[in-house]
């Protein structure tokens, strides 16, 4: 609805609060690679995901600095996949063998916990496959 499908921001606009215009990924160094539209995710993405986004950013660049530089790229989808249902087998794989629908995209599980255990569970699968 937002943006005809992916949002855009730069990390610098996300944490002053503000979208992410035209006119700012212009004068961006930074280049989008994924067709997308300037936006703001604090309009599809809940505040304490964005925290958790933002706080992970700067933990990673005491690891890998220059990763919370102002002009990082962050994409971002409003999707809601409740009422659809991937067919998946009982290890959650799809029909295109080595790919695995988990959590509440595979329309299988609908709370948190489920969604965890579901990841849990194919990590376990193919941690045993790929041994």
């Amino acid at each position: 609805m937002l943006g005809g499908g992916v949002l855009l921001q730069r990390f610098g606009d996300l944490v002053k609060g503000r979208r992410s215009s035209e006119r700012r990924m212009e004068k961006c160094f930074t280049r989008p690679t994924l067709k997308a539209t300037p936006g703001d995710l604090s309009l599809v993405i809940p505040k304490r995901q964005l925290d958790n986004i933002i706080e992970m950013i700067y933990a990673l660049d005491k690891i890998a600095p220059g990763t919370a530089n102002e002009d990082t790229l962050l994409y971002g989808v409003e999707v809601k996949f409740y009422n659809s249902k991937v067919e998946v087998d009982e290890n959650l794989e799809t029909k295109i063998k080595g790919l695995y629908a988990l959590g509440d995209g595979s329309g299988v599980t609908h709370s948190l916990s489920q969604a965890s255990a579901s990841g849990v569970y194919v990590g376990r699968i193919l941690a045993e496959k790929y041994q």
